[in-house]
């Protein structure tokens, strides 16, 4: 397999950089002018590292767990819904609602859209939080 090590393994060996060389260059008019040139010199630590192809490192677990974690609030009662509703409710209810005319979709002006953006904006923030919870943990962040 792949050999694969920690990010700070990325760290620049080093950072060189070289004096301005001044150039002079005769313009028309007889007068020389001064031209400032400044290199950047960059090496890699290791030139055989390689970029490690499972890079999110995705768990199962961590995906339902999150999937759990989002819906168990999202059902939870909330008063800026009528009747203090929760927002899965509500969502839930306009998933029904625009089912029952299938062919046709949603109309543009359909609370379904803000409630879509809204349950799954929550969605994937909990299972990227984590995801980064899980990965830090594992690589020893939290000691």
């Amino acid at each position: 397999g792949a050999v694969t090590r920690p990010m700070s393994a990325l760290a620049l060996n080093s950072l060189a950089l070289t004096r301005p060389a001044r150039l002079r260059a005769t313009k028309a008019n007889g007068r020389a002018a001064t031209k400032a040139r400044v290199s950047v010199v960059v090496k890699a630590a290791n030139a055989d590292l390689k970029f490690d192809d499972d890079w999110k490192k995705s768990s199962v677990a961590v995906h339902l767990a999150s999937l759990f974690g989002w819906v168990i609030p999202s059902a939870s009662p909330c008063p800026a819904f009528e009747d203090n509703a929760s927002l899965f409710a509500v969502f839930s209810e306009r998933i029904s609602a625009n089912l029952a005319n299938f062919p046709q979709g949603p109309a543009a002006d359909d609370k379904i859209w803000l409630y879509m953006l809204t349950w799954h904006m929550g969605l994937f923030a909990c299972m990227m939080f984590g995801q980064i919870g899980v990965q830090a943990r594992k690589q020893g962040y939290f000691k």
